[in-house]
């Protein structure tokens, strides 16, 4: 063994004397990367979790997710399974559920989801969920202590079975079921006004009907611009909320008709990125709008880890996780699907 190790060191160091000083330092640097380069960015896309009856501990026939929201930690999931309309809060960092929101008491009355949850948007201190039974419901955040209900349960109420919310600058925002939208004062909707907040304003229906129920969507971007999902009219809406002021008269229009991107197909939910926007539509895909490009480039019909069948409602919980509701009947799944961005050097 002595012999061995003698002649690996007298190996070495012939080696090592036949390399120059800078040979050596060379050896240690880290490689260089030229400067003139073409950078190629690719997308990959991956279902890293699945969200089911099996996984909640519920028979299949009790959840079905639908709408999607999230604050901090917290997951909100609308179920429209057969037990029940309800709100579940699940918890993403200790992936279990938290609770499950069904019904609560009101001024000595129990109160409940009379339908199916169409919106869910966490806002400062409250949390707006719009039901499509014409009523808008108010909780504090985090307790979720009942505040009031914007919505009287009748159709031609001040709520006309609202499809999609937004919330910024203590106004709330809600699409018809007609194309119009409705605003509501936050500072109006208080406990004394439970059922009896009505519209501040509504401005024109440049939208179309929505008879059949199709999942709608609204967000606020950047500037004051909102994005708003027209199903039956194959368009993505841009309303400007910085029209909305004690002058403006009633139905008149807000949309910013230069920015509407037509689509050719119809749109239901979006998840806006930065380079990306995601929508769900009635080609029961993803499909992926290019920023840069400004075109829709690519439909998605399965990623790494899941195949979509009626992909209804999508959420982006940042710019590269998305939550999407698989509503059929076979799958009843919620997909936690997370975007890879790759660079090849040229």
């Amino acid at each position: 063994m002595k012999i061995y190790t003698y002649i690996l060191t007298v190996l070495l160091g012939i080696l090592t004397a036949q390399c120059s000083k800078q040979e050596i330092k060379d050896l240690n640097q880290e490689p260089t990367v030229p400067d003139d380069y073409n950078s190629y960015w690719y997308y990959s896309y991956e279902a890293t979790q699945q969200i089911n009856a099996q996984t909640l501990n519920m028979a299949a026939e009790e959840f079905s997710p639908y709408t999607v929201a999230h604050l901090g930690d917290t997951l909100f999931v609308a179920n429209t399974g057969n037990a029940g309309n309800s709100l579940l809060l699940f918890s993403l960092q200790e992936d279990k559920l938290l609770k499950t929101l069904k019904s609560w008491d009101f001024n000595g009355k129990e109160l409940g989801f009379g339908s199916q949850i169409e919106a869910i948007v966490p806002a400062g201190e409250r949390l707006y969920v719009a039901e499509r039974g014409s009523r808008i419901h108010v909780f504090s955040l985090p307790d979720l202590a009942y505040i009031t209900c914007i919505g009287n349960g009748n159709w031609h109420g001040p709520v006309f079975q609202a499809q999609a919310l937004a919330v910024k600058d203590s106004l709330i925002f809600a699409r018809d079921k007609n194309g119009k939208v409705s605003i509501y004062k936050e500072s109006k909707v208080t406990p004394e006004n439970y059922q009896k907040t009505g519209r501040y304003r509504q401005v024109a229906g440049n939208g179309t009907a929505n008879n059949a129920f199709a999942p709608h969507y609204m967000q606020f971007v950047a500037e004051g611009k909102i994005l708003l999902t027209d199903y039956e009219g194959k368009r993505i809406r841009v309303l400007d909320s910085g029209l909305v002021n004690d002058d403006l008269v009633n139905n008149t229009s807000i949309d910013m008709d230069d920015l509407t991107l037509s689509l050719d197909f119809k749109p239901k939910t979006l998840a806006v990125g930065k380079e990306r926007w995601y929508a769900t539509g009635d080609n029961d895909a993803i499909n992926i709008y290019d920023c840069q490009q400004k075109e829709w480039s690519h439909k998605l019909k399965s990623v790494k880890g899941y195949a979509f069948s009626q992909p209804a409602r999508i959420y982006a919980q940042s710019d590269s996780v998305l939550w999407i509701s698989d509503v059929h009947n076979t799958k009843r799944t919620l997909v936690k699907m997370v975007i890879h961005k790759g660079e090849i050097r040229e």
